[in-house]
């Protein structure tokens, strides 16, 4: 019998040694592209970010514009409004250091337009007032002169002009005022009939002295 040859085993082959090399610039070429794409796509996440961040800080920075815009024009208003009122207070003494001499001639002035019978008046040494945390003033404080006067009246009326004329010159606030009948019979229709003793303070808002002194409430005895 004869024997027959067995047949040859095929040859084994590679991927790697045999298949590889065949497709390797083709594989390179798309992991190339691949890696190109996601460095494309993260550049552009990136730009859009950056895009989007510069965005977000351009419209801080113009909100933070509008409102110093807003803010100014608020400001500017205030000014305009609150400096025809100083420019008043300080025309009426108020604002500034006390001209004594002006409160002088406004009482005689007063006397003499409404023909009031003679005024006596003391002024004391100007002091200190104390001003409330809650009011705040600044760099300046408020100071006040004491005034005791004493008037001879024709009738209440002549008291109540006199204070409302004073008022014309400056800011004052009465402590106390006495209105007393005078014990004599008038003699003729320009004798008083009446007395009036009066203490108030006479007040004024100007820069802060270095030394301060303890003062009465100028609101009571």
């Amino acid at each position: 019998m004869a024997q027959s040859n067995p047949l040859p085993k095929p040859a084994q082959r590679s991927f790697m040694k045999d298949d590889f090399p065949l497709i390797r610039k083709a594989f390179i070429v798309l992991v190339a592209s691949l890696l190109a794409g996601a460095a494309l796509v993260g550049a552009s996440k990136a730009f859009q970010a950056r895009q989007r961040d510069g965005m977000n800080q351009a419209q801080a920075q113009r909100s933070d514009a509008d409102n110093k815009l807003r803010q100014a024009k608020i400001d500017q208003q205030e000014i305009q409004e609150y400096q025809s009122r100083y420019q008043q207070l300080r025309g009426r003494g108020f604002v500034g250091e006390e001209k004594r001499l002006d409160w002088m001639e406004h009482i005689k002035s007063i006397r003499e337009s409404r023909k009031l019978l003679p005024i006596t008046y003391e002024i004391s040494a100007q002091q200190i007032f104390q001003v409330g945390p809650e009011v705040s003033i600044g760099d300046l404080e408020l100071r006040g002169s004491k005034i005791k006067l004493q008037m001879d009246l024709l009738h209440e009326g002549d008291l109540l002009n006199f204070l409302d004329d004073l008022s014309g010159k400056g800011f004052y606030t009465v402590q106390e005022c006495t209105v007393k009948r005078v014990g004599a019979e008038p003699v003729n229709s320009q004798s008083p009939r009446l007395t009036a003793e009066c203490a108030l303070y006479w007040l004024t808002l100007g820069e802060r002295m270095g030394a301060k002194s303890e003062a009465p409430n100028p609101a009571g005895p």
